[in-house]
């Protein structure tokens, strides 16, 4: 089985508020030959002095790093994501590292995100729901929380530790291209317009009832083709039940 190169790894820092572990995170991804470095509402001094001075020798990953508004924008291009998080009052079921690296080893060929929260709060339950899945760092029960470099460390030594035991006599694997955020965003749009055309949800539980789908669909691991066939089929249905409206509408006046 392939394994996914450094190029197709990409860490997203949500909402990071410390400028010494921005630096930090940097230089650590420089450590274990990655590149890819986004953020998602950054503070606006991201790249100034104390996050350069922790970067150390590192400072062009944090030049060529991305900034984007929304974790949605972040992950538009991104086929399988990951969501870091210590468990603590969570309901999403969490996978351990070694099995979340399996997932992330199955999709080589796909550009994958590997996402951190702030280091106050964590992703929120939100920004969870957008990630395939969740997984966690096992640590002591009795103090479970890592500090985000030192859990972005741990990740990135064990995603380098797995291209490393790669063998170059391995059989190579066919890629199979999963659908972009982007493209899952577009499906969850078209599914929030069905949900209120045939009053399946209110107001108060559409929210909840649009993440345990979309937690549906990750689980049910489509393909890229499947999705783009599922999402034309939610297109077509949205478009029969608009005509049906306008008709009635029609032939009530």
């Amino acid at each position: 089985m392939t394994t996914p190169n450094a190029d197709e790894i990409y860490f997203v820092l949500v909402r990071p508020v410390f400028l010494g572990n921005i630096g930090s995170f940097a230089r650590l991804l420089k450590n274990f030959g990655f590149r890819n470095l986004r953020f998602v509402d950054a503070p606006k001094n991201y790249k100034d002095a104390e996050a350069r001075k922790m970067a150390v020798g590192a400072f062009d990953i944090l030049k060529s790093s991305e900034s984007f508004a929304t974790l949605n924008e972040a992950l538009a291009d991104i086929g399988f994501i990951v969501g870091t998080t210590t468990g603590q009052q969570r309901t999403q079921t969490l996978l351990p590292l070694v099995q979340s690296l399996e997932k992330v080893r199955a999709s080589s060929g796909n550009k994958i995100a590997i996402v951190f929260g702030d280091e106050r709060n964590g992703l929120s339950n939100e920004e969870m729901s957008l990630c395939h899945i969740l997984t966690c760092i096992e640590t002591n029960k009795e103090f479970p929380s890592l500090n985000v470099a030192q859990a972005g460390c741990v990740i990135a030594y064990e995603l380098s530790r797995m291209r490393g035991m790669t063998s170059p006599h391995s059989p190579i694997a066919s890629v199979v291209a999963l659908p972009t955020g982007k493209s899952v965003d577009e499906i969850f749009d078209q599914t929030a317009i069905l949900l209120d055309r045939i009053d399946f949800s209110r107001k108060f539980n559409k929210e909840v009832v649009t993440k345990e789908l979309r937690r549906i669909f990750y689980k049910a691991e489509l393909t890229k083709r499947e999705s783009d066939l599922f999402r034309g089929v939610l297109h077509k249905l949205n478009q029969a039940l608009e005509c049906t409206e306008v008709k009635l509408d029609f032939s009530e006046d």
